[in-house]
């Protein structure tokens, strides 16, 4: 075959470490090769089928297939296929799977699956986002889950993360704190049958929201008083004034020492908003208990479903109820 010098092509490309190669040699960077096995650093214009590099493939326009690199895999314009790479894949565009050890960065936009240890970064992105620590994008579509943090733009799905995330918009963002611009945050004060009285941050989109609180409890007689409690809430809406609302929580009350007791509840809480800013909530929970405090009779629900005591331990399922002031801001 006989090709222009704007296109050269090779079938194989073994490459020692540049610019000693089988053939392409110093002009690695203006060939288009079907495979190639890179020693060190492989450079080359386009990339068709396959590229293996102990360290590092550069391909300066596009690349389709696989490319694997012990250190990184480098695309300036389009990719296609899968990349993975020891620390990190970058690309101006990519539609596949890109695997990092650290990164994956993708300065235009990424269709399709991006796992990265610490970071996933794209201009804008369709699919799914794996991120050790943050996934940050512009407009998003799909699925974000992230150890730590999710950032973007106008989001078409679901955030997950174990912290925070950030946005424009975002319907459905699952982590303890959502900051989204076109959303909802309030901060509530709430009472419990278990005399827990609660500040708390609820934050979240139209349909999901995130809880952080702490407060006071009211029974205990021995060590802290101090309680804290953190979940997951879903939004029913029925009207501008009216909604539904589904709290997952796990409330903490600390004692002294190592005397803690936890409770786990499920609460179906209606909530009326009035003058705007504000919406009173309560309604009933479905709790259980565990206390491994020896006095902690005081704090225990007199009345309840199901119950099993030994000598440092109470467990209780009861029914129990919440209710509740919030400013929404």
């Amino acid at each position: 075959n006989v090709f222009s010098q704007e296109d050269k092509f090779r079938p194989v490309q073994i490459n020692f470490g540049f610019p000693l190669s089988t053939i392409n040699m110093k002009e690695a960077k203006s060939y288009t090769n079907a495979f190639s096995i890179n020693l060190l650093v492989g450079i080359s214009k386009n990339e068709r089928s396959l590229s293996l590099s102990c360290l590092s493939n550069i391909v300066a326009n596009d690349a389709t297939g696989l490319q694997i690199a012990g250190i990184s895999n480098h695309i300036g314009n389009k990719g296609y296929g899968i990349a993975v790479a020891g620390i990190a894949n970058t690309a101006g565009f990519y539609n596949g799977i890109q695997i990092g050890g650290i990164a994956n960065i993708t300065k235009d936009s990424n269709i399709g699956l991006q796992i990265g240890g610490i970071v996933n970064y794209s201009g804008s992105a369709k699919g799914l986002m794996l991120g050790g620590i943050s996934n940050i994008s512009g407009d998003f579509t799909g699925f974000q889950f992230a150890g730590v943090m999710n950032v973007a733009k106008n989001v078409k799905g679901v955030q997950f993360a174990s912290i925070i995330n950030i946005a424009d918009d975002s319907d459905f963002p699952i982590a303890f704190i959502n900051i989204i611009k076109n959303g909802k945050m309030g901060v509530s004060l709430s009472y419990d049958i278990l005399n827990n009285t609660v500040l708390s941050f609820r934050s979240g989109g139209k349909y999901t929201y995130g809880i952080l609180g702490v407060g006071y409890n009211a029974k205990v007689n021995d060590g802290s008083k101090i309680m804290a409690e953190a979940g997951y809430g879903i939004h029913i809406p029925v009207n501008h004034l009216f909604e539904i609302n589904n709290e997952f929580k796990a409330t903490s009350v600390g004692f002294s020492n190592d005397k803690t007791c936890y409770n786990f509840a499920y609460l179906l809480a209606p909530s009326v908003t009035f003058w705007n800013h504000y919406n009173i909530f309560g309604g009933v929970s479905f709790n259980y208990l565990n206390s491994n405090y020896e006095d902690s009779n005081d704090l225990l629900p007199k009345k309840y479903l199901w119950s099993k005591d030994t000598n440092d331990n109470a467990q209780r399922m009861y029914i129990g109820y919440q209710i509740g002031l919030q400013y929404v801001f």
